[in-house]
């Protein structure tokens, strides 16, 4: 699905958004960016709810609005979860599920069982929503979108009222239900982990901008990024090559790298990506012999971003991909790392990501 929005909205408190944006989506498409950056706004506009922005806004060739029209909110094959619940109150969980069920606008639609079955919403079905908790009614609400048809999910931090268990568990089913049903979903989030986990690209948005799209790898260790913090972490494509019975591990392997996981993995994607967390790499400059750690990436510093009292440093690896390994500026002085510098990369964590690499 091609989605093209551009032009430019200004608000009497002096905000303004500028879009110049033209993405392909196919599964998950992330926008980060900080708070009052433009997300929501975006979000809003594709969605029908800015009907006066002076924006223009096409999908698949099909104009939803511009200078001299607007398609009505209701008329937009668009399912969207905001920050806020917006429930009918008069309605109990079932009623809000069902009139969205009832929806006649073009897209596809879920099995009521299925969505109630999984987000767990039988036990609240005869609920009102001043009787539920606010993390109930967001999966209510969320459960309420999936249920109306729709060809483009609009998710606004959809899951910012639910306990990290249930963002855990929801996250990639969301990842796997839109690539199931060919509906593809732009996702806002400030949970960076969850950005890498179930992202297939990225769109940032800065001072009101909206403009730049990322592979979720590019985005993972770009220094350009919003700051990561303690959840900066590589993205990383690898090939299965086989399972080792004995010791129930997996081979996989990054370029000409072996890297091993836990468990059987014959029968997922021959391939895979994985989330390599920064924090969980250590970097020696000399070969290392007597260490439990398995997995050892030979590399090549990339670049060096300070940052106070730690430093990252980007590897760049045989196959052209990158891995970020989190240091103290000790270690940087001490081994004396910089632009050029041969190393070897210590991965002590490796999580791997459901849902097919871009």
């Amino acid at each position: 699905m091609k989605v093209k929005v551009s032009g430019e909205l200004a608000r009497p408190t002096g905000f303004r958004l500028q879009a110049d944006l033209e993405v392909d989506l196919d599964g998950v498409a992330a926008l980060v960016g900080a708070s009052g950056s433009g997300k929501s706004t975006l979000l809003r506009v594709v969605a029908g709810f800015e009907p006066h922005a002076p924006m223009t806004v096409e999908v698949d060739g099909e104009t939803w609005q511009d200078a001299g029209t607007s398609l009505a909110a209701h008329r937009r094959p668009v399912g969207t979860v905001f920050q806020e619940a917006r429930l009918f109150g008069h309605l109990d969980a079932r009623g809000n599920l069902s009139f969205a069920a009832r929806a006649k606008r073009s897209g596809e639609r879920l099995e009521f069982d299925e969505v109630v079955e999984f987000l767990d919403l039988e036990p609240l079905l005869d609920q009102y929503p001043r009787e539920l908790s606010g993390g109930q009614r967001q999966r209510v609400a969320l459960g309420r979108t999936l249920l109306s048809p729709a060809k483009l999910w609009l998710f606004d931090e959809p899951m910012s009222a639910l306990d990290s268990a249930s963002r855990r568990e929801i996250a990639p089913y969301l990842a796997r239900l839109c690539r199931r049903h060919d509906v593809p979903i732009i996702y806002v989030s400030h949970t960076l982990a969850e950005v890498l986990t179930m992202a297939d690209q990225v769109m940032v948005a800065a001072d009101g901008v909206v403009s730049r799209v990322d592979s979720v790898g590019d985005f993972s260790t770009s220094f350009a990024s919003p700051s990561l913090g303690d959840e900066a972490g590589a993205v990383v494509r690898c090939r299965f090559e086989r399972f080792d019975p004995r010791y129930r591990l997996s081979e996989l392997r990054m370029g000409a790298s072996p890297l091993y996981v836990r468990g059987d993995l014959s029968t997922a994607n021959p391939w895979l990506l994985l989330h390599i967390p920064a924090r969980d790499v250590s970097l020696a400059t000399t070969p290392t012999e007597g260490l439990s750690i398995l997995n050892r990436v030979e590399g090549v510093v990339d670049a060096i971003d300070d940052q106070g009292d730690s430093a990252l440093a980007r590897i760049r690896c045989g196959d052209g991909q990158f891995l970020l390994a989190r240091v103290t500026r000790r270690s940087v002085d001490e081994l004396k790392l910089e632009a050029g510098t041969t190393v070897q990369a210590l991965i002590k964590s490796v999580a791997v990501r459901t849902g097919p690499p871009p």
